[in-house]
């Protein structure tokens, strides 16, 4: 089973390359390192001493209302608190990342990132303390040029944003940006860092299929010339609309042994796909990440996956996409054939 099977890229495996040498650029051995942890790990089954990664929820709130995405939810709404993680918290969880070597954090979880207007000192803390990579996920709507150009001077190394469909597609589905502002931001995002000389940070684009479906290369041609990489991903069943659900045989999940999740109110989910924050193993204002990592939960959990029984023992993972069987198809882009796979029964409509 492919450990990142929800995305493929839209670019040439050259392209691709250049990305990653990018997003290592500074430390690239020891990102290789964490590149055969990251996939190999999960199929060894073996446990670091610490986690490789590790995902801080700055916000858990946001700013757009997609209609593909569980945040606009009631359930979501009931369960989930807007809340904001406060600076003291971060420092310390940062802190104990920073003293027993994990490699890379992500700003980023359920919310918008942005929201949080101590983002730029989150990130330049973090790189100060000596995190090689730290990454974020934004929808783009608060980001502008010019906190971009903080970030990029705060040391941030990856940026991944949201962007599904061209013109009034994208527009309908990521309420209430606009198309020719949002794209323009990313063009600009783009300038500054030839002026400045940085390939950091390293700015992904990614997009659900059927949003693209159409026409991807028209998708790809946009972005191509100002971003380092073009991605696309099958829609989610975030909605839990699906009912036939068709799992894979003996799946062993690698989340468990790839990262820690850390919501916004110091909670740690077992999962990074536990959007609702069903399964919390632990807060981090009262136990230290390494012995949540180590701990009762994360433990018993590999253990069932180690025997092929997630799916059967744990009600999060028949919720999750990671387990479900796919299916493949072919798209073309520049006269590539791209692999698309779709899980098996699932409509790729947008709010479906």
């Amino acid at each position: 089973m492919k450990i990142n099977k929800v995305q493929f890229s839209l670019g040439s495996k050259i392209k691709d390359l250049k990305f990653h040498i990018n997003r290592g650029r500074g430390h690239l051995l020891r990102y290789g390192w964490n590149r055969f942890k990251w996939h190999y790990y999960p199929r060894l089954g073996i446990v670091s001493r610490f986690p490789e990664h590790v995902d801080i929820e700055l916000s858990s709130a946001c700013d757009m209302k997609c209609p593909m995405c569980y945040t606009t939810t009631p359930e979501f709404k009931k369960m989930v608190p807007k809340k904001l993680l406060d600076f003291e918290l971060f420092k310390k969880i940062v802190d104990e990342c920073a003293e027993r070597g994990t490699y890379s954090i992500r700003l980023s979880l359920r919310g918008e990132p942005f929201l949080n207007r101590e983002i730029v000192e989150m990130a330049r803390y973090a790189k100060q303390k000596g995190i090689r990579e730290v990454a974020t996920l934004t929808n783009g709507l608060k980001l502008t040029p010019e906190i971009f150009e903080e970030m990029l001077d705060a040391g941030l190394d990856w940026m991944t944003i949201s962007f599904d469909g061209v013109g009034e597609t994208y527009e309908r589905i990521r309420k209430p940006a606009k198309f020719d502002v949002a794209v323009d931001k990313i063009r600009q995002y783009h300038e500054i860092k030839k002026r400045r000389g940085s390939e950091k940070p390293v700015v992904k684009i990614q997009s659900v299929w059927p949003a693209i479906a159409d026409d991807p290369q028209a998708f790809y041609d946009l972005f191509e010339p100002i971003a380092d990489q073009v991605f696309s991903n099958p829609l989610v069943d975030y909605l839990n609309n699906d009912a036939e659900i068709v799992y894979e045989e003996d799946f062993t999940c690698p989340v468990l042994w790839q990262r820690l999740v850390i919501g916004s109110d110091g909670g740690v989910f077992l999962c990074i796909n536990d959007e609702y924050g069903k399964h919390i193993i632990g807060n981090v204002r009262e136990q230290s990440l390494y012995e949540l990592w180590h701990g009762p939960h994360m433990q018993a959990a590999r253990r069932i996956h180690r025997n092929k029984q997630g799916v059967e023992q744990i009600e999060l993972c028949k919720e999750c996409h990671l387990p479900r069987k796919t299916e493949a198809s072919t798209t073309q882009v520049e006269g590539r054939d791209i692999a698309v796979d779709n899980y098996v029964n699932r409509e790729q409509e947008v709010g479906r």
